[in-house]
Parts: structure tokens; sequence; C-alpha cells
């Protein structure tokens, strides 16, 4: 765990929380590391969530299925990025989202019954951790609000456009997006050749440039 206290301290979770606190931090709380191969599950559809998960390295997808087993993907995580954390919040029996690792990938999970009560020893950082889970959620919640705005415009362009400009504020006018086309499209919820096809269009018309991952809006 010592190798990843640099990371885990740029971690939101653990935002004011000095360095060397965050060892004995991490053991009070129950932190372990978890090694998952590609396609492995770290959450189960219908099981109950107990972990806040973070990853360390790889990429993981939150995806949904639907009754007759399609799967719409929710969300892409990599590095530093935090997982399950509203579902222990809001005490759901059962998640109803799955958590995957989309390639190898290393977590570590936090036992959230340790994070949300103080322990014996009245360590001083569970305050501050409670205040950086609160804003970990509305962070979650914005981002949410800003899929659900995505999927509501009508056209594949529309949606395009919007998913790309998410990502302007921190990337600039070249932004690189996580997903592959497959991946795009179910997070867009459109049919892979229709999104295909109009990014060639897009790319036509002179709104866009890409590369693979890479587009520079016009």
């Amino acid at each position: 765990m010592k190798e990843h206290l640099a990371l885990l301290g740029s971690v939101g979770l653990f935002s004011g929380i000095d360095i060397s606190e965050l060892g004995p931090m991490l053991s009070c709380i129950g932190a372990r590391k978890k090694s998952v191969g590609k396609g492995r599950i770290l959450l189960l559809a219908g099981d109950a969530p107990r972990n806040v998960g973070i990853v360390i390295s790889g990429q993981v997808h939150v995806v949904r299925e639907d009754h007759d087993g399609n799967r719409s993907l929710m969300a892409v995580l990599t590095s530093g990025d935090i997982f399950a954390e509203a579902l222990c919040c809001a005490g759901v029996p059962e998640s109803p989202v799955t958590v995957i690792a989309d390639t190898d990938s290393s977590v570590v999970l936090l036992d959230f019954e340790r994070i949300l009560h103080t322990c014996t020893n009245a360590c001083p950082f569970h305050r501050k951790l409670l205040e950086n889970m609160l804003k970990l959620l509305a962070g979650k919640n914005l981002m949410l609000q800003n899929h659900m705005e995505i999927l509501s415009m009508k056209s594949i362009r529309a949606r395009v456009l919007r998913y790309i400009e998410s990502f302007a504020p921190k990337q600039g006018q070249e932004v690189f997006i996580p997903l592959n086309r497959e991946e795009l499209a179910n997070y867009l919820c459109v049919d892979r050749s229709a999104l295909s096809h109009e990014l060639m269009k897009m790319k036509k018309d002179g709104l866009i440039e890409y590369r693979k991952n890479r587009f520079v809006m016009k």
C-alpha cells in the first residue's frame, strides 16, 4: 500500500489529510488492495455494497443491465476515480449496477462502516473523511445530471458534441475520451454503425477532427 500513498493522497476522499497520516488512516478504515484481471467483477448487481473502491491502475466500467440482458455503460473509471460510495451512503441492500474491470486493474477497497463510524481511538480524520465524502457525492450527482442531459438530446450529433464538450474545461479544444467506439455508442445509447456514420458526417461538415479517441472541436 505504501507505494500508492502519493496517488491516494491526491484522491478527493483524502483531501486535506496529510500524507504522513494517510498510512495509519488507511489501516484504521480497513483499506486493502485488490488486483483483478480483465472481465472480473468488483461489485455484482444484486449484491449488497459494503466497500468504497478507489481505482489505482487500469480501467473499470460501471454498467447496468435490463431484464433482456442489454448492457448500458454508466461510467468509465481510471486511476484515482472512486466507486460505490453513493451506494454505500444510500444504504441500498442490492446494487443496481455491476462494477467490472475493463482491463487488468488494481483497486483499493475501504470498509464503509469504518469510514462512517469513529473508531475507539477517536482518530481525528474521520470528520474530514465524511466532509470529503459529501463533496464527492455532490460531484457524482453533477456527473449523472450531465449524462442525463446528453441522453435527453434527440440527435446523435447533439449527443456527441455535448459529450466531447464536457471534457473541454479540463482538456481544452483537443480532448481525449476514455471510450472506444463501441463503448461510446453504449454510453450515448445509440447504434454503433449509426454513430460511426454520424462522426464521418461531422468531420465532413467541419465540426470536428478525430483520430481514434482524440477529438478536436472546430
